[in-house]
């Protein structure tokens, strides 16, 4: 069992957090112990779906299931593309952020782009606080050295996507998204993320998509990726 003080999201969310992950090995009796003495204002728990069973022990201790954060990879090998997809792919390309770019991206994030993650969905966070949250994560990202991808579409800023390298094979997708212009006109951001991986060099791409997100989920799928574990995601606001 891991217990991290995530202290980033007092700047993010104005509040002391911990992030707990359940490992197959934990007993019931030590999740019941180990959550009993959390005392931060906001925890979130990660369960592997398999151990379903210890749900009812951390529900006891006042957790309510927010969403699954379902897992997915993808092998690299292209994919059967439908004659409407594959001219939106021919007029799609990629280069790397500038400024400029990145000043875009932020822009996009300030006028909603994320609207159903786990803090948008939470009532006890204020309007505006997950897009915050996402401002200070994309600029933590490309401090770190996080490969930052503008999608263009006939040359347009159509959407974006941040990859990071895990080790000689695999890049974790962190994040990517398409911009207001271009949603719902069936333009596949993700069809793109495979072909940026290979680029670099890469064997493997991985990323994570919310069960309350089922639009990019049947995208990822529909594209080649396909799921391999999945997570419970639970969380608790503690009022004194």
């Amino acid at each position: 069992m891991k217990i991290v003080d995530a202290v980033w999201e007092k700047r993010n969310l104005g509040v002391a957090a911990s992030e707990i992950t359940i490992e197959k090995c934990d007993g019931l009796d030590l999740v019941n112990e180990k959550l009993s003495r959390i005392v931060s204002e906001y925890s979130v728990v990660r369960l592997p779906s398999e151990m379903s069973s210890i749900l009812k022990v951390i529900q006891s201790n006042g957790y309510e299931f927010i969403e699954d954060m379902i897992h997915v990879e993808h092998d690299l090998r292209e994919v059967e593309m439908s004659r409407i997809q594959k001219r939106l792919y021919e007029k799609t390309s990629y280069r790397k952020m500038s400024d400029q770019d990145f000043a875009q991206l932020q822009s996009e994030i300030r006028n909603g782009m994320f609207d159903n993650d786990r803090i948008s969905n939470d009532s006890f966070f204020a309007k505006g606080v997950s897009s915050k949250r996402y401002i200070n994560w994309t600029n933590d990202l490309r401090e770190k050295g996080a490969e930052f991808f503008l999608i263009t579409y006939c040359d347009d800023g159509a959407g974006f996507v941040v990859l990071d390298k895990q080790d000689e094979k695999t890049y974790y997708s962190v994040l990517g998204g398409g911009y207001e212009k271009y949603r719902g006109t069936g333009l596949g951001i993700v069809q793109k993320e495979p072909e940026i991986t290979r680029m670099l060099g890469g064997k493997r791409l991985i990323t994570s998509v919310s069960s309350n997100n089922v639009g990019q989920l049947k995208a990822l799928i529909m594209n080649g990726y396909r799921p391999y574990a999945i997570d419970h995601i639970l969380v608790k606001h503690r009022s004194e």
